[in-house]
């Protein structure tokens, strides 16, 4: 049986609309839907649609939790109640197209046993590839780097020219893509130990066995993936690309849906980038020595 963890916040018909394509898939499976503390309503609006539903389950975050801390959450859930060979975290605005998609998780273990897999997620607003990210972990030097890069990008004209740049479509589609020519990965071939994309990732029951649960707490959201691609390779776990196996990511709707301007929406990603930098440096610091228990 496979698991999928769904966290929702404020969009009732996107995760609706993920829950029907989950559920239209062949195979067993359950889904869990974490509400991170919707102030609209909808959390409660989902548990009344799906109270009759074996086949769902909605849970509650008593506050916003962000990203890894409401889906570590609905993960232990899973795990205690239903005892999946596989767990499928996905965001809301994920769709699987596929209907053999179970099939082909579980086929791929067979054949490649892993403890984390990302698929291919293509971007419907940009069309690019997402995943994998990056082909190399990072290093404290490239967190620090990338830190010192965010906080130039908080000036207060560069914030406001680069809001401006992501409203002309065409253009942040043309720039977008051209990033990701440069970075010159083969999205066409599996790889293994590389840094995934964290809107649609599957952890075998394996992955537990060291680690009870996936994502780092101490971030709110954004760099999750960076962050455990670094505790998986120290603990020896194995992550997989797997190009076999496709869905669809639909950007940035819960945010979308929280901010008014993408003003106010590039303040809010670049404070939680921030913060998630932070807490990859500390951890970087604390267990620079072999053998320290993460």
């Amino acid at each position: 049986m496979i698991g999928f963890v769904i966290l929702h916040y404020l969009d009732e018909d996107c995760t609706n609309t993920c829950i029907k394509c989950i559920r239209d898939l062949e195979g067993e499976k359950h889904i869990v839907v974490v509400d991170n503390a919707s102030e609209n309503g909808s959390g409660y609006r989902l548990m009344k649609t799906y109270e009759e539903c074996e086949d769902v389950s909605v849970i509650f975050s008593s506050i916003n939790a962000g990203f890894a801390k409401g889906n570590n959450m609905g993960v232990t859930y899973a795990r205690q109640h239903f005892q999946p060979d596989f767990i499928v975290v996905l965001n809301n605005d994920v769709e699987i197209n596929q209907k053999d998609f179970c099939k082909r998780v579980v086929d791929t273990y067979k054949e490649h046993p892993f403890d984390m897999m990302g698929p291919d997620i293509i971007s419907q607003y940009t069309g690019v590839h997402q995943s994998p990210k990056r082909l190399d972990a990072i290093t404290l030097e490239s967190v620090r780097s990338k830190a010192a890069y965010v906080r130039r990008s908080q000036n207060p004209v560069l914030m406001y020219l680069s809001s401006e740049e992501k409203k002309n479509v065409l253009l942040y589609r043309w720039k977008t893509r051209k990033k990701r020519e440069r970075e010159g990965i083969d999205f066409a071939t599996p790889k293994e130990n590389v840094i995934l994309h964290g809107s649609c990732i599957i952890f075998s029951r394996r992955f537990f066995e060291k680690r009870p649960e996936p994502f780092y707490a101490a971030t709110f959201m954004y760099y999750e993936m960076e962050i455990l691609d670094w505790i998986c390779r120290r603990q020896g776990l194995v992550s997989r690309y797997e190009p076999s196996i496709c869905v669809l990511h639909h950007q940035n709707v819960s945010t979308s849906q929280r901010f008014r301007t993408m003003l106010q929406r590039s303040r809010f990603v670049t404070d939680c980038l921030l913060d998630s930098l932070g807490a990859a440096e500390r951890l970087l610091l604390e267990h620079s020595n072999e053998g320290v228990a993460l």
